[in-house]
């Protein structure tokens, strides 16, 4: 008969066999930091990290091998600008025309807010102003039955039409 012998697993047995496995697994998290600054090439609007196509697997494999190698992510970003254009980043660069890009939106609050500003004088500008009765001024009652001035010709109608001339 053959003797079994057991071996008895310790936690440091198992850190030193789990460290070469750990130490080939590509750090998921760097990965997907990565691929959320990327566009997906086929879906419009979607960040490399959260489309499932073929195509942003291999890309997301792509950026892992540049990981391992030592890219930076900056580095990462500039590989895939370089290789695929501009329009590959989530957020354009901010030089040359995607500058206008980032000022435009700016621009045009300042704009809206100069034209605002301009509109609202031009409202108070035209508001009557209210003057106070003085001694040569005369307020003008509303046309009533006994007013001496003789209503004019619309008014006459109405209050024949209701009956009341």
């Amino acid at each position: 008969m053959r003797k079994i012998h057991l071996i008895t697993i310790t936690p440091l047995t198992l850190f030193l066999l789990a460290g070469p496995v750990l130490a080939q697994e590509p750090d998921y998290d760097t990965i997907n930091d990565i691929a959320k600054e990327l566009n997906c090439p086929t879906c419009t609007g979607i960040n490399l990290s959260d489309c499932r196509t073929q195509t942003c697997e291999q890309w997301r494999d792509q950026i892992g091998s540049l990981v391992e190698e030592g890219y930076e992510k900056q580095e990462v970003l500039d590989y895939f600008s370089s290789r695929y254009g501009p329009q590959v980043l989530q957020e354009p660069p901010k030089q040359g025309f995607t500058l206008t890009l980032w000022l435009l939106p700016g621009l045009a609050l300042l704009a809206g807010g100069v034209w605002l500003a301009y509109t609202i004088r031009a409202w108070r500008k035209q508001q009557p102003q209210t003057v106070s009765a003085g001694p040569t001024q005369t307020s003008v009652a509303p046309s009533s039955p006994d007013n001496s001035e003789p209503p004019d010709d619309y008014l006459s109608q109405v209050d024949k039409d209701l009956g009341k001339l």
